[in-house]
């Protein structure tokens, strides 16, 4: 969140599926263990299964590049 200068509350007004966030959550999941329901929690980005399908789609998009 500092790289992108957003405060906490902006976290909260951007939207679930904001490709800035589908990037924060998969590097997370790529450098660290954390687990899709906490990244989810934090984010603001709804469920864990929106969350996976997000970063899968977008690791499906990164590789096609």
């Amino acid at each position: 969140m500092k790289e992108l200068g957003w405060s906490e509350k902006e976290l909260g007004q951007r939207r679930k599926g904001d490709p800035a966030k589908v990037h924060m959550a998969r590097e997370l999941r790529e450098r660290t263990s954390i687990d899709l329901k906490w990244i989810a929690r934090r984010l603001n980005m709804g469920s864990w299964s929106h969350v996976f399908k997000l970063v899968t789609k977008s690791k499906s998009a990164k590789n096609e590049d």
